[in-house]
């Protein structure tokens, strides 16, 4: 056990320090002057601007000191602030830590508060009024450890936050590299014309994907998906929907409503005789007597807002030797960095 029980009472903010994330630290493999570095008490500075302040005669330049900066590489940083036992972890509190991660000195892809009692850690670029992403309890940090690793740990942040080059490339939208990470999202079914219930309000997960272009510039959307359902997922994956390219005669992502950038996918998949496949019908497995052709269609049409895509879709199966033809429509929500 890493973390023994404690009286919190007899605990001040450099006990939090030492017997807290010192040890934390050690477990995530974190050393000053390793490649895994620890910067303790960097002082920065905060030039007028970057509070909004005008007059530069009368406002001074201010300077705040962060409790530990971790850095992996030289090049992906995240910060820790640590607070008095008898202090509550408040906005006020989160914005002070937020104002270290987002410094342009520092710019941490994460920032952890602590009062010992509780520990929070937050994603930078969704601003302080976010809510963490693990928020754990002292008494179950050794419990959490590999889930702390796994989002803070050297290398997780490698794994997630790989180097940027610099990218002169045609942007895919304002704001974004010529090549953009689709890091999760959903798609929503809303009607279908075979009046299947099941299918009616069903959400499915975006995973994970890409944007890029290719040869002739065009955009190209790769994309993963996960249904809440085994049957409907090992469906999906039988006819080429678990994962899939959709591609768009548009050379940039549209930010206009009335102008949306439309992505299209046209495939087939014959299923052979024998196969077992869900009858979305029935909601039952069943083996096919016969090979089946199914042609699927897809059409998604959206706009970016930031850094979500968001949209309407229409997907098409037409199985030809039994002369069903599926229609689905719905929306949807592609996150990308």
């Amino acid at each position: 056990m890493l973390f023994k029980p404690v009286v919190f009472d007899h605990l001040n903010e450099a006990d939090v320090r030492e017997e807290i994330i010192a040890p934390l630290l050690r477990r995530l493999d974190y050393s000053s002057g390793t490649q895994n570095n620890i910067i303790r008490e960097q002082s920065l500075r905060y030039p007028r601007a970057f509070i909004g302040k005008k007059n530069t005669n009368k406002d001074p330049i201010l300077r705040g000191v962060a409790d530990y900066i971790c850095e992996v590489n030289n090049s992906v940083r995240w910060v820790i602030e640590a607070k008095s036992p008898n202090v509550d972890i408040t906005l006020e509190e989160i914005e002070q830590t937020y104002t270290y991660a987002s410094h342009p000195e520092v710019r941490a892809v994460y920032f952890c508060i602590t009062n010992g009692k509780e520990l929070k850690i937050f994603q930078t670029n969704f601003g302080p009024n976010a809510d963490p992403l693990i928020s754990i309890q002292y008494e179950k940090l050794d419990d959490s450890l590999q889930t702390i690793n796994n989002l803070v740990g050297p290398r997780a942040l490698l794994r997630d936050h790989p180097r940027q080059e610099v990218d002169v490339r045609e942007p895919i939208g304002p704001g974004l590299r010529s090549m953009v990470r689709i890091t999760n999202g959903h798609i929503i079914y809303k009607t279908n014309s075979l009046n299947i219930p099941i299918l009616n309000g069903l959400t499915i997960g975006i995973t994970n994907g890409a944007v890029e272009r290719d040869e002739q510039g065009h955009l190209v959307a790769f994309l993963k998906t996960l249904s809440p359902y085994q049957s409907l997922q090992l469906l999906n994956e039988k006819l080429g929907i678990a994962q899939f390219e959709v591609v768009s005669t548009d050379k940039i992502v549209s930010i206009d409503e009335n102008n949306p950038t439309i992505f299209r996918a046209q495939h087939k998949i014959i299923l052979p005789a024998g196969e077992r496949v869900l009858n979305m019908l029935t909601w039952e497995e069943v083996e096919l007597p016969m090979n089946v052709t199914c042609n699927v269609e897809t059409i998604a049409s959206g706009t970016l807002q930031g850094y979500i895509f968001t949209g309407q879709f229409t997907g098409k199966s037409y199985y030809v030797e039994t002369g069903i033809n599926l229609l689905m429509s719905g929306e949807f929500e592609v996150h990308i960095i």
